[in-house]
């Protein structure tokens, strides 16, 4: 693997495998805590689904994410500061390159929230997903003070019509990106300077805020999908929290249904995407055609405000947008033969509509019933508050990955003409505590840096195990893990309905498409159903060449429901081993307000 020196499971040091020895580590290996005992990859997929670089992790998440974690548990009144540590961290985990929620963490915000439970907060962050363990209490969980400020952090939530400081660090987010200097203009001293700060300090901040938006963003909709099913109405519950406006995530796709329209109606436009993406700005960019000058002008404003989307967005190695544009082009490529009446903008205003008459509907039912009757209306309003908020906190994160990373491709890219690395990623293969004796000496770690290159491309070859923890006695070695999609669920028959949850409301019936990676959906088209492990930002423009969408994992306030409710599109979540079970080319039929999804006919 390398011959650094890094830390095992009970935090004695022992010396790394070499390149031909067995990978049972690896160089960014958290410890396992014993005060919160439990890690998942459950719903892990949102944020990590390969494996983070070794400067991705040590720098952006070490420095700057984990953090801000931190202190937002401690902002919303979850715990003190003595009661966890941040490094080694006890909020996520990191085994082998791959992101691990804290399971125990949360159920201890569940113990200590009141009218909540830990298994109400499982449901709420893992949906009804198989592998969980059940709660084991802690003496610790219980904590009247605790209690307290929960309660009152509770009563904010569910009252506020604004998170003014989610608002402000989305504006200190998109200035650092509208302030960046002349990045080839730099020192490679100055560059990484630049990528300590923005994904140290100002990533902390972020993250600090955006910790109290995702954690707030479970209390509203907790209320009203009670209360809805209370009064035998529980699939409404996704309706009344469909189209709330303001989430930042469905900007970026509206804004190319806008360009694939243009695309749709130029001649020359589409002429020039039937000859493929490959080159094609450089064609438009020689053309004089006045709709490629437009398009154009539409694209630059996309990348330069969308430009940090990309898949493993929250990973510094990772391409994006701004440095591999073929991933929005082949977007664009498909989305242009949508027909216009999959208009977003369309579809928003009739889940608008809906969601006004829902509302009035159902609290018409609750009229007289005051605790009811206000914990309802609290909960649609706090819904809406923090879901704009998380997609909000969400970006302004990615954001600032996104100048680390483009500070560090800029010194990938010299050590490559220099000829000290093969390819700029690999720049990423270093920690950030050995990034500049690196940037002195490369010559003297190119050897290390290969063999980690080779071993983090085997890291994304294999599945890793889905709980860690103390209790399952610690993190089985790599050379144990199975390979990445070794175990295959067995496929549905036509008939069969596989139940998942609650996402987006509405039906579609659509011809299957398991989509696995965004930047390669294969015969993925318009009428086709988009089936996925998971999704992040980046999958998003793809929804609009879709009739619905459905993925493994997630809960009513996952990514990809939150998102799809804001476009008008059906959305199934926990559809669990969905990308195994339903076979591609199969037609299916989906019901994003009960979470079910029916194999019509196989292929």
């Amino acid at each position: 693997m390398d011959d650094t020196t890094t830390t095992a499971h009970d935090g004695a040091e022992t010396e790394s495998a070499g390149p031909t020895d067995p990978m049972d580590r690896w160089i960014t290996d958290t410890e396992l805590s014993t005060r919160f005992p439990y890690y998942t990859r459950a719903n892990a997929d949102e944020v990590g689904p390969e494996p983070f670089s070794p400067l991705g992790w040590s720098l952006a998440w070490m420095t700057g994410c984990i953090p801000g974690v931190a202190n937002g548990f401690v902002a919303f009144g979850v715990l003190e500061p003595e009661e966890f540590a941040v490094d080694p961290p006890e909020v996520f985990g990191n085994w082998g390159g791959y992101f691990y929620n804290q399971l125990s963490l949360p159920r201890t915000m569940g113990a200590r929230m009141p009218g909540a439970s830990p298994e109400a907060i499982d449901d709420a962050y893992f949906g009804d997903h198989p592998g969980v363990p059940p709660y084991q209490a802690h003496p610790d969980d219980e904590d009247e003070a605790q209690s307290a400020k929960l309660a009152e952090t509770m009563g904010w939530a569910m009252s506020t019509e604004s998170f003014p400081a989610q608002d402000d660090s989305s504006r200190t987010s998109i200035q650092v990106v509208r302030d960046r200097p002349d990045l080839s203009a730099m020192s490679n001293t100055a560059l990484v300077d630049r990528a300590r700060h923005v994904a140290g300090a100002l990533l902390e901040d972020a993250w600090t805020v955006y910790c109290q938006s995702a954690l707030g963003s479970s209390l509203g909709p907790g209320a009203v999908q009670a209360i809805s099913a209370a009064i035998g109405r529980g699939p409404d519950a996704v309706k009344v929290m469909a189209a709330v406006g303001d989430i930042e995530s469905a900007d970026a796709p509206r804004a190319m249904w806008a360009m694939s329209r243009t695309v749709r109606e130029s001649e020359h436009l589409s002429g020039e995407f039937d000859a493929g993406v490959d080159g094609l700005l450089d064609r438009l960019r020689g053309s004089d055609d006045a709709g490629a000058r437009s398009f154009l002008e539409a694209w630059d404003e996309l990348i330069a405000t969308h430009g940090h989307r990309g898949p493993n967005e929250w990973d510094l190695r990772p391409h994006s947008w701004t440095t591999q544009p073929s991933m929005p082009l082949g977007m664009l490529e498909r989305m242009r033969h949508q027909s216009d009446d999959k208009s977003p903008t369309e579809a928003h205003e009739r889940a608008v509509a809906e969601r006004e008459s829902l509302t009035a509907e159902l609290l018409a039912m609750v009229e007289g019933d005051d605790e009811a009757h206000g914990g309802l209306q609290a909960g649609i309003r706090s819904a809406g508050v923090f879901y704009s908020a998380r997609e909000k906190g969400k970006n302004a994160c990615i954001r600032l990955i996104h100048e680390a990373k483009l500070a560090l491709m800029e010194v990938g890219r010299r050590l490559v003409d220099e000829g000290h690395l093969d390819d700029a990623q690999q720049v990423f293969m270093v920690t950030d505590d050995e990034l500049d004796a690196f940037l002195e000496d490369p010559a003297s770690m190119m050897g290390t840096v290969r063999e980690r290159d080779a071993a983090f491309a085997h890291l994304h070859t294999v599945e890793p195990p889905y709980i860690v923890g103390h209790r399952e006695g610690g993190v089985p070695p790599i050379s144990s893990w199975g390979p990445r999609g070794g175990r295959k669920a067995e496929s549905a028959s036509a008939g069969d309905v596989l139940q998942g949850a609650m996402g987006a409301p509405g039906t579609a019936t659509g011809v299957a498409r398991v989509v696995l990676d965004p930047s390669d959906p294969g015969d993925f088209g318009p009428g086709d159903i988009m089936v996925a492990p998971t999704t992040d930002p980046s999958w998003v423009p793809l929804f609009l060449a879709a009739e619905g969408v459905v993925v493994n994992v997630g809960a009513v306030a996952s990514h990809a429901a939150i998102v799809c409710r804001e476009l008008g599109l059906p959305c199934a979540v926990s559809v669990h081993d969905a990308t195994d079970r339903i076979p591609d080319g199969a037609t299916i039929e989906i019901d994003g307000s009960t979470g079910t999804v029916r194999i019509v006919s196989l292929p």
